[in-house]
């Protein structure tokens, strides 16, 4: 896995909670690692320092063999969520503070570079999509005007799932104590012990997935599902098997939050 990102101090809070495991400034030598990684059937996720209206272009340029692609930038707030090609951090600051309306016309127009590259990488086999950011938008308001060939991902991959009633479920231990996370860990596995795809995710997640604030979790449940879990926090809660209540909330992705045009949409 490759993550392209300008702001090392945020790659490096990223390794620090174990969602990448390594920093590199040198996208020869970020493809190195991944491409070994790949051959040998590693899991390894390499944080780029870059822009990627930068590096996505010269991964096409390059032909480079990507599978999967998509932009995580908050493409939706020009202004604030995305820096254009060409400035530091410090200039982004600088140039947003002095001049917001030039500094907007650049970010768009590097988003155009950055969503023609997507759609390069796509004709030459990667499997792309629009991560809900209005990245395409923005590009098709910068002139890209084939900017929707490649589909979001709500309608490319949540949608069938909605159509399943199944949808996110999340919660949180207000005690603070991890213990209480894994305790609820266990009842989910032993509630809903034939979805093999929710035990590797439960199983991967308490491994690899670091806790930040509140101890916390999120799985997919189905229709029904998700009313069994709640009913058993409560119980365990009230059996004193847990160190003090849960929050159960919802996730953005719950099929009553994807109405927006723009972001995370159905369209």
């Amino acid at each position: 896995f490759l993550a392209v990102e300008i702001d090392p101090q945020r790659i490096a809070m990223r390794i620090k909670t174990r969602y990448l495991d390594v920093m590199e400034t040198d996208l020869d030598a970020a493809l190195a690692k991944v491409m070994k990684a790949k051959a040998q059937g590693q899991a390894l996720s390499v944080g780029l320092v870059g822009n990627a209206a930068d590096v996505i272009p010269e991964l096409a340029r390059r032909r480079v063999a990507v599978d999967v692609l998509t932009d995580q930038t908050s493409a939706h707030d020009p202004l604030t969520g995305y820096i254009p090609q060409g400035l530091s951090l410090e200039d982004a600051a600088k140039l947003r503070a002095s001049d917001p309306q030039e500094y907007v016309r650049r970010a768009m127009a590097s988003m155009a570079v950055h969503v023609r590259a997507m759609l390069d990488l796509q004709k030459q086999g990667a499997v792309t999509f629009d991560y809900g950011n209005n990245i395409r938008t923005m590009a098709f308001q910068a002139g890209v005007k084939d900017a929707y060939d490649f589909p979001g991902f709500v309608p490319a991959y949540i949608r069938p799932l909605f159509c399943e009633g199944k949808g996110p479920f999340r919660w949180a231990a207000l005690s603070g104590e991890a213990s209480d996370i894994h305790a609820t860990d266990a009842a989910v596995l032993e509630l809903f012990p034939k979805d093999k795809g929710l035990a590797r995710w439960i199983k991967m997640a308490q491994e690899r997935v670091a806790f930040q604030g509140l101890p916390a979790r999120i799985c997919w449940l189905g229709l029904g599902e998700r009313a069994e879990m709640g009913l058993r926090i409560n119980h365990m809660v009230a059996k004193g098997r847990l160190k003090a209540p849960i929050v159960i909330g919802r996730d953005h992705l719950d099929c009553g939050s994807v109405a927006s045009p723009y972001r995370e949409t159905e369209a």
